[in-house]
């Protein structure tokens, strides 16, 4: 499905969004999955025991206050139901899906912003504005599913934080299928 050595890989919330507008729209949502971003990180990372790092710890609460803050305002708004769950690929600068719904699949070519729910406990998503894309290579379904893809381009800090996301689960996976092909001698 995708050329990606290393992605995040998983049946995740997905729902087209409204493309941003402006600049300032489009910034307001790179700072929105910055603070989303950072806050999962900070969410899967150990726990601060060394008072050295006390100084992370503190960032760390403050990343956690910044999702509170954006959850509760998000909540305001009204916000609904999560949408279908699809079978995703989150690449660094491309999302596949597969769907078998061909209005959540726009044109090649077509300006899309899609809202992942990484987490969906969390009822934020991550919007990722970009260009839909032929899925080139990239056989049908046997399903008769459509093979969604779109790629988008992300500020600087937010990339970098997507990719260490997508780092994070991709070694996870990793780790876990060598311990069920390999499990420990007890």
């Amino acid at each position: 499905m995708t050329e990606h050595a290393v992605a995040l890989r998983a049946h995740l919330p997905l729902a087209l969004g409204e493309w941003p507008v402006d600049a300032g729209a489009r910034s307001a949502l790179m700072a929105d999955n910055l603070a989303l971003l950072r806050a999962l990180l900070v969410m899967d990372a150990p726990v601060v025991i060394n008072e050295e790092e006390g100084h992370e710890g503190l960032s760390n609460l403050e990343t956690k206050i910044d999702l509170l803050l954006l959850l509760v305002s998000a909540g305001i708004k009204g916000l609904g139901p999560l949408p279908p769950s699809y079978p995703c690929i989150l690449g660094s600068g491309d999302l596949y899906w597969d769907c078998s719904d061909p209005g959540m699949c726009p044109d090649a070519d077509a300006e899309a912003c899609v809202a992942l729910f990484l987490r969906p406990r969390i009822a934020m998503p991550l919007l990722l504005p970009g260009s839909m894309r032929p899925p080139s290579g990239v056989p049908a379904s046997a399903s008769g599913a459509i093979r969604c893809h779109l790629h988008f381009c992300l500020d600087s800090p937010v990339q970098e934080s997507l990719d260490r996301l997508i780092f994070r689960h991709h070694r996870r996976a990793v780790a876990r299928s060598r311990n069920q092909h390999y499990p420990l001698d007890e």
